[in-house]
């Protein structure tokens, strides 16, 4: 995420908006054509056997892919999570609901980023421990 993300001497993060959308876009079609390689060998092999399905997720192929594919959702899910913590957890949005809401609001977009950023990673290292061991 650094090469993306710039940090100001507050510590605030500004995300290039071209950089956000190709990432959108590329993690999308990555997504898109992971879900139809594994429809076509369901298809291929249709009525599938499970030695057929053990020997398919047992293969190099299928591992890089799933390992790759599943950065490109959390890459994908990050950004448009931090599009939505961007957009509504601001001074300006929450002080609309409540004043007191309005000072806490930057506090509570950072503790969003950073659940959903270790969320994340905990979710990729256990996919890591599924696929790989």
């Amino acid at each position: 995420m650094g090469l993306i993300c710039n940090w100001d001497f507050h510590g605030d993060v500004y995300m290039k908006g071209s950089t956000i959308w190709h990432l959108q876009r590329w993690s999308s079609i990555f997504i898109l054509a992971y879900v139809v390689y594994v429809v076509l060998f369901i298809i291929s092999f249709s009525p599938i056997l499970y030695s057929d399905w053990m020997i398919f997720v047992s293969s190099y192929i299928f591992k890089i892919a799933t390992s790759i594919v599943f950065i490109s959702i959390l890459v994908h899910a990050f950004l448009g999570l931090w599009t939505i913590g961007t957009d509504y957890l601001t001074p300006r949005t929450l002080g609309f609901l409540n004043l007191a809401l309005s000072r806490i609001a930057d506090n509570s977009r950072l503790l969003y980023n950073i659940f959903f950023t270790v969320l994340g990673l905990f979710l990729y290292l256990f996919l890591l421990f599924l696929i790989w061991i």
